[in-house]
């Protein structure tokens, strides 16, 4: 996916041991590489993804690959565990983070959620992404033909759940409509007809409970999403900005490029959507679409922080 500069200077708090790209331009980027794929790099920040160009690529400096080991006490795990289990499956050679539309009906109507796609196969994580309140993953079009993509979807799911009776309820459904309840988790297939499928199939894990607790209300939805003319008018903004900024650091006469404080970006911002990516997002039967924000968190009883920068 170009971006339109792909130069930036980030210092990623939450990251951890991050590897460290140099672009073309002078920028670097620190976060942690998910996925190799055709033509560019997953990577991994803070509550989101990015993918880059391998063409605007000059160097990387590649840490030791750890193990994202799942969260003590937790039945979900958190999203960069998922994030590594979804790369590392065979079909995932396209994965993106695609803009999450707000979902206007059913058990998922209004929470904020984020989003990945690979080709027809879509992975959504609900709520704190640190404790989330629901996973699912689903197939759309030619794939909901297909047996052997369900049972992908059922093995992402298996492998993401630590509790082996949780795993036997998952078992239950046998790929079949319906859901079954265990102690508080709701084990689900949802078949491509129904109203709140989206045209998709789908295998979901969630709590009630916590789909409550993180879903937003009418105010905190206009804080958190924003509609396609919203967001085209960010990416103009966007664009004008980084174009000053690239200027502006190009005519430094300074040896050493400047300190960037912590989640401050030099030529781009890699939690803004450009407009051309919501023709991979969800669509609506009626009325306009909005988009989660990227990089949206709020810890359980918190306030909501919306990742990236604002200015």
């Amino acid at each position: 996916m170009k971006r339109w500069t792909m130069a930036a200077l980030l210092c990623m708090a939450g990251v951890g041991a991050a590897d460290t790209i140099k672009l073309k331009n002078g920028g670097t980027l620190e976060g942690v590489i998910v996925k190799e794929i055709d033509g560019g790099l997953v990577v991994r920040l803070k509550y989101a993804t990015v993918t880059l160009d391998r063409s605007d690529i000059d160097s990387i400096e590649k840490k030791k690959a750890e193990d994202v080991p799942a969260a003590k006490g937790l039945r979900l795990p958190a999203w960069d565990r998922c994030i590594e289990v979804v790369a590392a499956r065979p079909w995932s050679g396209q994965l993106r983070q695609i803009p999450a539309t707000v979902i206007d009906k059913g058990v998922f109507k209004n929470v904020p959620y984020m989003s990945h796609k690979s080709g027809e196969v879509e992975f959504n994580l609900y709520g704190d992404p640190d404790e989330p309140a629901a996973i699912e993953i689903g197939v759309y079009k030619d794939l909901i033909k297909s047996e052997a993509a369900k049972k992908e979807c059922f093995e992402v799911i298996a492998a993401l759940l630590s509790d082996a009776k949780d795993l036997a309820a998952l078992k239950s459904l046998d790929l079949k409509p319906g859901k079954t309840e265990r102690e508080g988790l709701t084990f689900e297939v949802t078949p491509e007809t129904a109203e709140d499928a989206y045209g998709g199939w789908w295998i979901s894990v969630y709590s009630p409970k916590l789909l409550d607790e993180a879903r937003a209300t009418e105010e905190e939805l206009k804080k958190l999403s924003v509609t396609e003319e919203e967001l085209e008018k960010e990416e103009q903004a966007e664009r004008e900005r980084a174009k000053k900024e690239l200027a502006e650091h190009k005519a430094s006469k300074k040896a050493e490029p400047r300190k960037a404080e912590p989640q401050t970006y030099i030529g781009f911002n890699p939690y803004l959507y450009q407009k051309h990516e919501t023709q991979h997002a969800r669509k609506v039967t009626s009325g306009a679409r909005r988009f989660w924000v990227r990089g949206f968190h709020r810890p359980r009883g918190g306030k909501w922080v919306r990742g990236g920068i604002h200015r």
